[in-house]
């Protein structure tokens, strides 16, 4: 398979998260999901050229794991995806590449991820450590 761009997505709703990863695969992109913000700090960000966070999670929120991916030197675009987004201060919004609505359209966040990887370097090998992929815990046998 040819090479292909790599996606870091979190969120804490298991459930969206594993829709969210499956749509992406099937899309050709290869994708990390973790439920749990914290988990995202151990990647090696350099592995990942765009991530979709959601907003409102335990620990940490969209906001405070953006700015320490940041700090950890993740310069790929990063997505915030939540059903509050409208509610994120400015302030706040400006420090990701955009801001989507959790359960809009799946062509609107398809097409935002082709505009901003196309704005990237051309994809790299995805070397994902430890092929987590998946959500850290399951809720009833999901």
């Amino acid at each position: 398979m040819s090479e292909r761009y790599c996606i870091l997505c979190v969120d804490d709703d298991v459930r969206c998260l594993e829709a969210r990863a499956a749509l992406l695969e099937e899309e050709g992109y290869s994708v990390t999901a973790v439920s749990c913000p914290m988990r995202a700090l151990e990647f090696d960000v350099t592995k990942f050229h765009l991530a979709v966070l959601d907003f409102d999670m335990p620990a940490l929120n969209g906001f405070q794991l953006v700015l320490r991916l940041r700090a950890a030197h993740a310069s790929f675009p990063i997505v915030l995806l939540s059903g509050m987004s409208r509610d994120v201060p400015n302030n706040m919004r400006k420090v990701f590449s955009s801001c989507l609505d959790k359960g809009g359209p799946i062509p609107i966040l398809l097409k935002t991820i082709r505009s901003l990887l196309t704005l990237s370097t051309d994809p790299l090998e995805c070397r994902i450590t430890d092929n987590d992929a998946r959500p850290l815990y399951r809720r009833h046998g999901l």
